[in-house]
């Protein structure tokens, strides 16, 4: 069998669903899950972060540029017509774009992202002292208490667009720490192994 031919099959198998065979390695692959939702988040949340600020620069060197313009025109007697147009298309593209601003919400949409990734990095860090202390059999009350809080988080949580989903979590490698300024407590911990 070629090399190809055995990585294709190692794909497949690697995006088959595998159920947990016992208690940690459920607790392991909850906090997997709960790690790469928690950064997920973190990146989305940055992202529009990121959206906000360029739309609002935007916003203020567009209507900065028409007061000024406005400003000019009212000053100057002898104001062209193309003057007058070009001051109408930008004073309307800043109100676009303060629209817009509006309606996007993203510091408020960032905020989400930010609230969903802390609480699952709190999850995470409940469910790894959870497997420190399973050393024998674990509480069921304890995985029915973290698994309902994972259905809450994962029903109150915004959406990750599916490109955000695709990206990697920022890792060095399968067990190393992640390099983000953003995840304060995730780069404390390494990705529980495969």
């Amino acid at each position: 069998m070629t090399d190809f031919a055995t990585s294709t099959e190692q794909a497949k198998d690697s995006l088959r669903y595998h159920p947990p065979d016992d208690t940690r390695s459920l607790l392991l692959q909850w906090i997997r899950r709960a790690r790469d939702a928690q950064i997920r988040h973190y990146a989305m949340a940055d992202r529009l972060s990121a959206y906000g600020r360029h739309l609002g620069l935007a916003v203020i060197g567009m209507t900065a540029l028409t007061g000024t313009s406005s400003f000019l025109s009212l000053v100057s007697t002898a104001v062209s017509p193309e003057l007058r147009i070009i001051v109408g298309m930008t004073s309307m593209g800043a109100a676009v774009l303060a629209s817009l601003q509006t309606f996007l919400r993203f510091s408020e949409r960032a905020d989400l992202h930010r609230r969903a990734g802390a609480r699952y990095g709190a999850v995470r860090r409940r469910l790894e002292a959870m497997l420190v202390r399973s050393t024998n059999g674990q509480d069921m009350c304890d995985m029915t208490a973290v698994r309902d809080e994972l259905d809450r988080i994962a029903q109150a949580a915004p959406h990750v667009p599916r490109r955000v989903m695709r990206c990697p979590p920022h890792v060095s490698s399968s067990t190393g720490p992640i390099h983000s300024r953003r995840h304060r407590d995730a780069s404390e911990t390494r990705q529980p192994p495969a």
